[in-house]
């Protein structure tokens, strides 16, 4: 996807400009936290060409598998649609005169969806994430507390649950509506 650079994310976790070493490990927790962000959006926010089949189904709208959209193309059974003809509200189209999708109906819909610029929030999460892969990797998640020389100690925080994270995203992911049918 890369959201985030290898750079950026060696300066929000504070890892040193000239470790090389570490920069494909570092990429790799931020692919992971792409990842992770990806999947539970369920798509990527980063602009992409999509193009999916339909089966009408009697309902008078589809939920496409990105958002946000921007229409190019509709035919259903082979016949071109003017766009123009339908409204899009995040991931999900329904033809303005509130005609449904015919029972048996061939629908393909190709859009572009995602963001040129994707929002910073995204970027935000993924570095969090990121920040705490690489402080599991150091083996300093799921420690309760350690004593150092001293007689300093540190508590860490067991926390390979993103959900507190991802939250700041949960407007941005894919609501799935319910259909009417079996």
């Amino acid at each position: 996807m890369s959201i985030v650079t290898v750079a950026t994310f060696k300066k929000y976790a504070k890892k040193m400009d000239d470790d090389v070493v570490g920069e494909a490990l570092y990429q790799s927790y931020v692919d992971a936290a792409e990842s992770i962000i990806a999947d539970f959006l369920s798509y990527s926010p980063v602009m992409t060409s999509y193009t999916h089949t339909f089966y009408g189904d009697g309902d008078s709208y589809l939920a496409l598998k990105a958002k946000p959209v921007t229409l190019g193309t509709i035919t259903v059974d082979g016949v071109a649609k003017t766009l123009t003809d339908f409204l899009v509200e995040d991931e999900v189209i329904t033809e303005k005169n509130g005609n449904s999708f015919p029972t048996g109906s061939v629908v393909i819909v190709g859009y572009l969806a995602g963001y040129t610029t994707v929002p910073g929030v995204f970027q935000v999460v993924i570095l969090e994430i990121a920040s705490l892969l690489s402080m599991e990797a150091g083996e300093n998640i799921g420690v309760n507390s350690t004593t150092f020389d001293g007689g300093n100690t540190r508590s860490f925080t067991n926390y390979t649950n993103f959900s507190k994270y991802l939250a700041k995203v949960e407007k941005y992911r894919i609501r799935r509506l319910p259909r009417a049918h079996a």
